[in-house]
């Protein structure tokens, strides 16, 4: 990969602490390869290196915002941008040739393949085995990199790839990268890079099947009594229901629904049983004891980000916020395309909006990661969620054969558990209308809602900047061009 050749890489202490910075393992001299043998010598160096994956993953180019709550959300037409120097303005029009998206795509694509690096550096001295990693740890950390490797090289395939067809698979898009050293890989057709994908996940599902306690014990979300918290925090790991739901994922993402319901519905069933609910959707119970904007109990994999309040809520949406910073829907509270996107406004993400009057003027903005100090919040204060179960209530749904099923088993369950009236559809057609709604209203704040867009092909969606009105776009502006530090290096 040319472009990682030049890219600085650095290991962090648990989950945000500064350890050590050294030079790109994609491009060392013998210093940092000493420095690499180094931080391998023993578990606690391994479980760094990991954890300076996660850490960096929190960056603003990365899943900190950019393919969450910004511009991802921004492209998929959340937002009222349309004003006159917005700073996400380029966003909502898909100018891909102006400078700020170059920038942006040579970040994104930098920053993944640099931690990608990371993850193989890890996945290579982990080796078939390792004297100085236990058996549980061994399985742990090489499933847990192979896991992230092959979700960051996912939702690369999402954005830089095209609209999986059956010529559209065919297209050469990315590498998918194995190893940690300088040598450049070849792009890929976007059904090769998927192979990998699958494999990789299905390694790291069987590495993790035996030793994850989050089979039989769930998130774990508190200390450990005795010694370190290496396996506790699930929720903050790539643990192995995280890898189950991103091959439903990703098979959905290539077409094979049954695959893709095959693994939703085996993570519904192991998570949200009654007899032993690890993964529960929430209840009026919960929402009733709990300010938990964000579903905490369901989210199978997120990012823990002690910067949420000041990198996402405070600099996207607090109302106090000049009209081209914030990030709000168009319109007010009562009229405007909040009310227009939730159907039942029992809705506990509908609670999500508020309104408030500042400088004489209404405005509308969203709460779900406002900071939170009260007692219980500690689980999910700084949590930013990457793959939740009710996902996989929609892929389920959308993959059952018969809509009535699909209804009663999959699609109603999740509107009751966000405390919404049931639904009705007589048709598939009728499903996926009501599905794609559901999309809308599930994933603000969390990227995904683009890539159904682009999955399904749809080229009629809400223009974010109007109440009400449809936005044009065309099938080439889900498809990110690569980015130029990229293209020209290949092209020497």
């Amino acid at each position: 990969m040319n472009t990682i050749n030049k890219i600085k890489s650095v290991f962090v202490t648990g989950l945000v602490m500064l350890l050590v910075s050294c030079n790109s393992w994609l491009d060392v001299d013998p210093e940092d390869r000493i420095m690499e043998n180094s931080l391998f010598k023993d578990k606690e160096g391994f479980m760094t290196a990991l954890n300076g994956v996660y850490s960096d993953m929190n960056k603003s180019s990365l899943y900190g915002r950019n393919l969450t709550v910004g511009m991802i959300d921004v492209m998929a037409q959340y937002y009222n941008c349309n004003i006159s120097e917005h700073s996400f303005l380029t966003y909502m029009e898909y100018s891909y040739d102006g400078s700020v998206y170059k920038g942006q795509f040579d970040a994104i694509w930098s920053g993944m393949y640099t931690l990608i690096a990371n993850c193989n550096a890890i996945i290579e001295h982990c080796g078939e085995q390792n004297p100085v990693l236990p058996d549980v740890y061994f399985k742990m950390v090489k499933g847990e990199a192979i896991g992230l490797r092959a979700m960051m090289h996912l939702d690369l395939l999402r954005m830089f790839g095209p609209i999986w067809s059956e010529t559209g698979k065919e297209t050469v898009c990315i590498p998918y990268m194995t190893r940690s050293d300088r040598t450049v890989q070849p792009l890929l057709k976007a059904d090769s890079v998927m192979i990998y994908i699958i494999r990789d996940l299905e390694t790291a599902s069987s590495l993790l099947s035996t030793v994850d306690p989050v089979i039989t014990e769930g998130a774990k979300n508190y200390d450990a009594e005795m010694g370190s918290n290496d396996m506790n925090y699930r929720q903050y790991r790539m643990n192995y229901f995280a890898v189950n739901a991103l091959l439903a994922r990703a098979y959905l993402w290539s077409g094979n629904k049954q695959k893709a319901g095959e693994y939703a519905r085996t993570v519904i069933e192991k998570v949200n049983n009654e007899a032993n609910p690890l993964f529960p959707l929430v209840n009026a119970d919960y929402m009733a004891a709990n300010a938990d904007r964000v579903f905490s109990p369901e989210v199978l994999f997120s990012l823990y980000n002690t910067s949420r309040s000041d990198a996402v809520y405070k600099a996207l949406f607090i109302p106090t916020l000049a009209t081209t910073r914030l990030l709000t829907m168009a319109g007010d509270l009562s009229t405007g395309r909040v009310a227009n996107t939730y159907d039942d406004k029992n809705d506990y993400r509908y609670r999500m909006w508020e309104q408030t009057v500042q400088n004489n003027q209404t405005v509308t903005y969203f709460t779900k990661f406002i900071d939170e100090t009260v007692t219980g919040a500690e689980a999910y204060r700084y949590m930013m969620p990457l793959i939740r179960v009710s996902e996989l209530y929609l892929i389920a749904a959308e993959c059952e054969t018969e809509v009535q099923g699909a209804l009663e088993k999959y699609f109603n369950p999740l509107r009751f558990s966000r405390n919404c009236v049931n639904q009705n559809a007589t048709s598939e057609e009728e499903l996926k209308t009501l599905i794609r709604a559901e999309y809308v209203r599930e994933f603000i704040g969390e990227g995904q809602l683009f890539f159904y867009y682009k999955r399904n092909g749809l080229q009629h969606i809400p223009d974010g900047g109007t109440e009400n009105s449809v936005k044009n776009i065309s099938l080439d502006s889900y498809v990110f061009p690569l980015p130029d530090s990229e293209t020209s290096q290949r092209a020497e």
